[in-house]
């Protein structure tokens, strides 16, 4: 290659118009919103190519393809919220509902037992992270 068809190459793409960044996949449709006390919107969840988002501050935080799981997440998030004094509101639309409804149905149970079931499980989980002490207790139980 010659010096001077990098140089016109480069000028070529120096003139060019800058493209857009192209995302993968369908746009986010939105099917909740998490409403702080002043009306603003702080996060919420959406449906991606049949995947459900959750959307904290502007940033997708996590993905799932079980809508129950997500509005298990939402509603931890209200909850953690709720305790560092921060009051918010969870608004789901009917589609997102719906499709967590269908899921418990399937496992035999009403959303709300199987929203607790799926918080019981995220607390096991935890309780498996924590640190333990030498005779097997967990360190939270020991500061306690």
């Amino acid at each position: 290659m010659s010096r001077h068809s990098k140089i016109r190459r480069d000028a070529r793409r120096k003139q060019a118009p800058d493209r857009p960044i192209r995302r993968l996949g369908d746009t986010l449709q939105p099917h909740a919103q998490l409403i702080d006390a002043d009306g603003n919107v702080v996060g919420g969840a959406g449906l991606r190519d049949r995947e459900w988002v959750m959307v904290l501050g502007g940033k997708a935080l996590s993905g799932t393809e079980s809508a129950a799981m997500m509005l298990a997440m939402l509603r931890h998030a209200v909850a953690v919220q709720a305790d560092a004094g921060r009051k918010l509101e969870l608004h789901v639309s009917a589609a997102l509902d719906a499709a967590a409804a269908h899921e418990a149905m399937a496992a035999g149970k009403s959303l709300p037992q199987y929203l607790e079931m799926l918080e019981a499980e995220r607390q096991e989980r935890r309780a498996g992270d924590m640190p333990t002490t030498p005779d097997g207790l967990s360190s939270s139980a020991v500061s306690h």
